[in-house]
């Protein structure tokens, strides 16, 4: 059989052409520029251009196997590659007396069907039914394989990060198949005279929400995850700026609409085009899948060596943390003296951290030369940093600076002789807690961004009862630094002795 395949370069194509070629078909391979592999059988077409060209180049042929498509509108419009490029082939192939026509388009598509992308691929399977020709459309669900955008891109993204940002909490079901499987079908509705005027699914053989899938990938690497659920109108913007900004965004709005509405179809369509079961996205599949890829953006935000704690200290903090900011908010509460309320706070939730959070409590205290210079020179930059804020402060928001007097004052309620010893259980108590505590089990988790990120947070809401918004401010910042320094060293001290210095500097010493 002479058979005409339009798209046939990409992903599904090159698998195609494989199994027709090895069947004995003779091909004409259609495309918009000449390429290197199976130069004898290409032909050069535009299928935006002259009608009489696409029918000369189908002159002869069998049959035609329309697999163009694309996945974001940039370059051509969703309507032009799939409603005007299909009309102009089905015409072509009535002009050129072609008459088996096999139409690729996607599984779940319908007269209700969301969006551009969905819109033009329905109305394009419409055109395909309007026509004269004994038409096959098969419908192809979510694939993978080798290249592929789903198992390759959340591989790419897992490794990045560890939370995954779940389009409508990933609860759609997904039926993903194997690319081989899809190039069988294709060849199988080709051999099928009797597939002629019907829409036929090609779906692998599970039936599962995405988040399962997220799960499994996630599991097969060996990996962690947290699935953060985000709805997908949230997700549409950044997608939009990743369409426009990156050659070949992670997730386009197009697939984005797919995975939050689900991809499923029936698998007994597939069976039968196959003849066969078709093939599962196994464990030992992923892995083959995801060999050799690399972070999203080539950058990881996950931990880089051996994580220090885990998801059991991890969950416990879930109600630590609450409780602990509740108890300096009562103190803070009952007593106006900052220095009271502090040092009651921490000698709380130091033997809570001891005693609830399990880490290696030793080791993280066990101090060595270099965590004292490390934190020395930490405390310098830090101090500089601190500056350098209140000088634009200063000029862009005087009413911020104003707060500052309020912070200084507490360095005048006690007697330096006494307040720098209590400062110092104050600092331990914060950065056992707040920073070993919670940055460690985080990281161990989500990875270290995502643990400094949460410490500091929690470490500044625990803040909002204990002085002005310019406190906040300065947790916010110096507790996410004081956070990467203990998941960067796996040591609380050079946090506690950058931290202690630059509390007595900005408090006794050289206020800003």
């Amino acid at each position: 059989m002479q058979v005409a395949i339009a798209g046939s370069n990409g992903f599904v194509g090159r698998h195609l052409v494989d199994i027709l070629a090895a069947e004995g078909h003779a091909l004409r391979l259609l495309v918009r520029r000449a390429t290197g592999t199976w130069s004898q059988g290409q032909v050069v077409v535009d299928l935006a251009g002259d009608p009489a060209g696409v029918a000369a180049a189908l002159q002869g042929c069998d049959a035609l196997v329309n697999l163009v498509g694309i996945k974001t509108a940039r370059g051509q419009s969703f309507a032009a590659a799939h409603v005007e490029a299909v009309r102009r082939l089905t015409a072509a192939c009535e002009a050129a007396g072609v008459p088996r026509l096999i139409h690729v388009s996607v599984c779940g598509v319908g007269p209700d069907a969301p969006g551009p992308y969905l819109e033009s691929k329905w109305a394009g399977e419409e055109v395909v039914a309007g026509s004269r020709l004994a038409w096959t459309i098969v419908r192809p669900g979510v694939i993978h394989g080798e290249g592929d955008d789903f198992v390759t891109n959340l591989a790419a993204m897992l490794r990045h990060a560890a939370v995954f940002p779940a389009p409508d909490g990933a609860a759609a079901l997904i039926q993903p198949v194997a690319v081989e499987d899809v190039a069988a079908a294709i060849a199988g509705a080709l051999r099928r005279p009797e597939t002629a005027g019907q829409r036929l699914d090609v779906v692998g053989p599970e039936r599962l929400p995405l988040r399962a899938w997220v799960s499994r990938v996630a599991a097969a690497l060996g990996l962690e995850v947290w699935q953060l659920p985000a709805p997908a109108r949230l997700l549409g913007p950044a997608v939009a700026v990743m369409e426009r900004v990156l050659r070949a965004p992670p997730l386009t709005r197009a697939q984005l609409g797919l995975l939050a509405r689900g991809v499923v179809g029936e698998v007994a369509h597939t069976r039968m085009l196959l003849g066969r079961e078709p093939m599962a996205l196994t464990s030992a599949r992923i892995v083959g899948l995801a060999e050799g890829v690399r972070p999203w953006l080539g950058v990881s935000l996950r931990s880089p060596r051996e994580p220090v704690g885990g998801s059991a200290s991890a969950g416990r903090l879930w109600w630590m943390v609450p409780i602990a900011a509740l108890w300096i908010a009562a103190l803070r509460a009952s007593t106006p003296d900052i220095w009271r309320c502090m040092t009651l706070a921490n000698l709380v939730l130091i033997p809570a951290a001891l005693l609830g959070i399990a880490l290696p409590w030793r080791a993280l205290l066990r101090p060595r030369v270099w965590h004292l210079v490390f934190g020395t020179g930490a405390a310098i930059v830090l101090y500089a940093l601190g500056w350098l804020g209140a000088r634009v402060l200063t000029t862009a928001a005087p009413q911020w600076m104003a707060q500052v007097g309020e912070l200084y004052a507490w360095g005048s309620l006690l007697a330096p002789a006494l307040a720098l010893p209590l400062l110092l259980l104050i600092v331990i108590g914060e950065e056992v807690f707040w920073r070993a505590g919670v940055a460690l089990p985080v990281a161990a988790r989500l990875g270290p961004w995502w643990g400094c990120l949460v410490s500091a947070t929690v470490f500044t809401l625990a803040h909002v009862m204990v002085g002005p918004p310019l406190l906040w401010l300065a947790a916010f910042g110096c507790g996410f630094a004081w956070a990467w320094m203990v998941v960067r060293t796996r040591s609380v001290v050079p946090g506690v002795v950058c931290h202690y210095l630059w509390d007595v500097a900005v408090i006794f010493v050289a206020p800003y």
